[in-house]
């Protein structure tokens, strides 16, 4: 690893750079004991997908690296995300051109009752990627907690609660784990000082669930953005946000919608299989039963 004071190795961070790790589940618990511990580590690129690189796991330093494009400059890596330079926002009204009605109704009667199938595989297989896992994993966050489902289904009604748990749903589960970006100036975060030309990985998925930022970080928590909670970091933040967000919100209020409208409810089928990655989380197989 590059030598600098400050910035020991970890042996918490050693996997964090590795597909298998996620197939796993996301570490959760490793990466809150480096974010109280170590919150800028080097991750070795040997084993792992890609070069070494500085990973950064605290919300203000991730948020810090995401607002400064012309510090920490984007790397290409496959998301469609806005304008490469710090100096070029996008137009008014471009976003607006990938919005669109979803058939979510007609996707969740894919669902029939009392059989068992796949919804990646199934249901939601026509989706581009990152919907799709976006999907996936909103759905995970119901079935994980059954009785906020009922909540929702009781008070579906309110527009602004729907609103804020499809935030919520994005805030926990976080469908691209990391982006990378490269250091243009020299700079410090988290009290490491950072070279130009170093690499940086900026973990959304642990500035998500920083706890202090967002309180009981692992709870699905659907009136969370009710309140003045921090906007959370699933799709970047600002100009340079993937340009994907907005289609994906689309998608999961509707989805949200159609599921709280129907009668019974989604259950769990079977053991879901995480996707193999270190950069996109969703799963290879999510296995649900409607009942009732």
């Amino acid at each position: 690893m590059p030598q600098r004071r400050g910035a020991s190795p970890v042996s918490d961070a050693g996997a964090l750079g590795r597909a298998d790790t996620y197939a796993r589940g996301v570490p959760y618990d490793r990466f809150e004991r480096l974010r109280s511990r170590t919150p800028v580590v080097w991750l070795d690129g040997g084993g792992a997908e890609r070069s070494g690189a500085w990973a950064v796991l605290r919300y203000c330093d991730v948020h810090h690296a995401l607002v400064n494009p012309g510090l920490f400059a984007p790397q290409p890596d496959g998301a469609p995300h806005g304008p490469a330079s710090g100096d070029a926002p996008p137009p008014p009204g471009d976003a607006a051109l990938i919005d669109m009605d979803p058939p979510a109704r007609a996707m969740l009667a894919r669902i029939p009752s009392g059989d068992t199938v796949d919804f990646v595989g199934e249901v939601a297989n026509d989706l581009p990627e990152t919907v799709r896992n976006a999907l996936a994993g909103g759905l995970y966050a119901l079935l994980r907690h059954p009785a906020e489902y009922v909540r929702l289904r009781e008070e579906q009604a309110d527009d602004r609660l729907l609103d804020s748990a499809v935030e919520e749903m994005l805030r926990w589960w976080t469908p691209v784990l990391q982006v990378r970006r490269t250091v243009q100036r020299a700079t410090t975060v988290g009290g490491v000082p950072l070279l130009a030309g170093e690499h940086v990985m900026l973990s959304l998925i642990s500035a998500n669930h920083d706890d202090e930022v967002f309180p009981d970080p692992g709870r699905f928590r659907p009136d969370r953005f009710l309140r003045a909670a921090r906007p959370h970091l699933c799709f970047g933040y600002g100009y340079r946000a993937c340009l994907g967000a907005r289609l994906a919100r689309v998608h999961l209020r509707a989805m949200l919608a159609a599921l709280l409208e129907r009668p019974g409810l989604p259950q769990p089928a079977g053991e879901p299989v995480p996707l193999r990655s270190s950069v996109r989380r969703g799963f290879a197989h999510l296995p649900v039963r409607w009942t009732g």
